[in-house]
């Protein structure tokens, strides 16, 4: 069952949808969840995709409830998403199929991500940080072959993927509450804890555009991405971190929100700035009244997996994206 959820999506999603009709698998069903689209794209898939079950939401749900809507209604064992600003290649479908069944401890698998029609990586995979932060493997790399081995990732990327429901163990997918950004990690540490795996394989190619939506939706698109992303990375942090790592890394996450401060200041103005430095312990002890106990075991499972990031080394991460980019 492959799932979109669109939010003014066109004309993007035409070629998303046209995609899936030319997999070598074909899709058992395709669903398309609107959420409250207001740009005409749920009535031209109505109209050019009769097959395709369309599903009008009535208001934006964002991306987490809608794939979990989406996914509530689908009946088959193996989900796929499908962002709707994304084309997949012809055995897009077949190659993650193969790969997810090549081992029984694989919950999820993932292919190569390129930027738009460029041969520049968006994602191969995923990692995270003892900060919480949730980034592409090769992200904004030229592909030259680096990724092309069939491998284990650290985390999943949702824009792309084919998850086997069976791992879900009857919870939803995402986290509703997570808007957006953000829940691709909350799914990662809970598939982890459960002893499953994500596998890559570079063969399933995708064309993703990225923020498609989000860019003709908002006035301020990065602004919108990076207040979602802040108070949702300091409610996962909160919900699944070891406290010890959370005091190790308390300078740097400090130092974090001093920098977002400044950053929504300049770009906002004085009232984004305060509502972040307001939102930020919110979400935070929201997280923790959320924190369910875990055992070391289940625990060392994701955290084994974690990349560890001091001042220098976040300093020199965020450096080479920023040289990445300026490329």
């Amino acid at each position: 069952s492959t799932i979109v959820v669109n939010y003014n999506g066109a004309p993007e999603i035409i070629e998303a949808l046209e995609s899936l009709e030319r997999q070598t698998l074909p899709p058992h069903e395709i669903i398309v969840v609107d959420n409250g689209s207001t740009d005409g794209s749920a009535d031209l898939v109505e109209e050019q995709f009769p097959d395709v079950r369309l599903v009008r939401a009535g208001e934006n749900l964002g991306f987490a409830a809608g794939s979990n809507l989406g996914a509530s209604l689908a009946t088959g064992r193996y989900l796929a998403l499908l962002n709707p600003d994304a084309s997949a290649h012809p055995d897009w479908l077949r190659t993650l199929v193969t790969a997810l069944e090549s081992d029984d401890r694989f919950a999820v698998a993932v292919g190569k991500v390129y930027a738009g029609r460029s041969r520049t990586i968006e994602q191969a995979g995923a990692h995270f940080n003892n900060l919480g932060n949730y980034w592409g493997r090769g992200h904004l790399e030229l592909d030259e072959g680096q990724y092309d081995e069939v491998t284990e990732v650290t985390g999943l990327t949702g824009c792309a993927m084919l998850i086997d429901r069976d791992a879900l163990h009857d919870e939803p997918m995402f986290d509703s509450d997570i808007f957006m950004y953000g829940e691709e990690l909350d799914l990662t540490i809970r598939l982890r804890r459960r002893g499953y795996g994500v596998v890559y394989t570079p063969y399933a190619v995708v064309h993703h555009e990225g923020m498609a939506s989000v860019r003709r939706s908002e006035q301020r698109p990065r602004v919108f991405q990076q207040r979602l992303s802040n108070r949702n990375r300091s409610r996962l942090l909160a919900k699944y971190y070891p406290s010890g790592i959370l005091l190790r890394s308390a300078p740097l996450l400090i130092l974090g929100l001093g920098y977002w401060f400044f950053w929504f200041l300049r770009e906002s103005g004085p009232r984004a700035a305060l509502e972040l430095l307001i939102e930020i312990p919110r979400y935070f002890l929201r997280g923790r009244r959320e924190r369910k106990p875990a055992s070391a075991e289940e625990d060392s499972l994701w955290l084994s997996l974690m990349t560890s990031h001091n001042l220098r080394g976040a300093v020199a991460q965020a450096r080479r994206m920023k040289t990445t980019r300026a490329g």
